[in-house]
């Protein structure tokens, strides 16, 4: 009797197993999307490295949930590095936290060209490569079967890119997770200061990214808190305060002046330094997936 039982229940376990194996498809690499692919919509489906350019930076995954539907919102995550280092792998645990916790959800984790004298790319090439990313999900949305509703994230310098793509380039965006990036540029102390975990002077890396050297007028225009306006989309900021690369009273002040102007948002502090262990990412993950969902319609 008993190994009868037991029979049972190996066989009930393959058989869990056979049905999640077929609610996931293996990851397509490198898809080409302009040609008629047909993407089943009754599998989780992940395409990976899709292409939106010619550089080779210039790629995004994709993650599609089963069920999906014209009501899927999207969701477009934005690495972090100092503007000029990182890659979108970066956020996976993130992403599969996501996944996780909001079934109806299509993620959009993408690379953009990094920050780069040399290469002439700068504040405006990346804002170029966020926009080129949406517009190229939003032309494949028949494909992907998935809304036009959007909401963008980030963390550290992918924070700041999100906020100021967002309040200043896109009014599409439905709301902004800020993951400890910075929201004030122009923070001339901040860009007269050397950081040794950056390895040399913050006024280096903003250059590098703005694409010159210090000008209040420049930097302020390529920073959050200076375009915080009574329209800026809903905004939800989590920051350590142990924090040695960001200023943690920059978000405290981004905070203050949108709640000035009327803006919903939420802030969250942790007991961290730049970056959060499992658990605050988990709490901070969720607190997010609820504040977009109500926001996201």
């Amino acid at each position: 009797m008993v190994k009868i039982k037991w029979m049972l229940l190996m066989v009930a376990i393959g058989l869990m197993i056979q049905w999640m194996q077929s609610c996931t498809k293996d990851p397509i690499e490198n898809p080409d999307t302009d040609s008629d692919i047909e993407l089943n919509e009754s599998a989780d489906t992940i395409l990976l490295n899709v292409q939106y350019g010619s550089h080779a930076q210039q790629v995004y995954d994709i993650f599609l949930p089963r069920q999906r539907n014209q009501n899927t919102p999207i969701l477009i995550m934005i690495h972090g590095g100092a503007w000029k280092a990182g890659r979108k792998e970066d956020l996976n645990q993130y992403r599969d936290i996501i996944r996780a916790n909001w079934g109806n959800i299509a993620i959009v984790n993408m690379n953009y060209r990094l920050a780069s004298n040399s290469d002439h790319i700068h504040h405006n090439e990346i804002m170029q490569d966020i926009d080129r990313v949406i517009q190229h999900v939003l032309s494949h949305q028949k494909t992907y079967n998935i809304s036009s509703k959007m909401g963008i994230m980030g963390g550290s310098a992918g924070g700041q890119l999100s906020m100021i793509y967002a309040y200043k380039y896109n009014k599409n965006i439905k709301c902004v997770g800020n993951f400890f990036g910075p929201s004030i540029i122009s923070d001339w102390e901040w860009y007269n200061s050397t950081n040794i975990w950056l390895g040399g002077k913050v006024g280096n890396i903003l250059a590098e990214y703005v694409g010159q050297t210090w000008d209040k007028e420049v930097y302020d225009a390529v920073s959050p808190y200076w375009n915080v306006n009574s329209s800026t989309q809903p905004t939800i900021s989590f920051q350590g305060v142990l924090d040695p690369i960001v200023p943690p009273n920059q978000n405290k002040l981004l905070h203050e002046k949108l709640d000035i102007q009327g803006v919903e948002n939420e802030y969250y502090e942790y007991f961290a330094f730049h970056g959060f262990d499992a658990n605050q990412s988990r709490d901070a993950l969720l607190k997010m997936i609820g504040f977009f969902q109500k926001h996201i319609k």
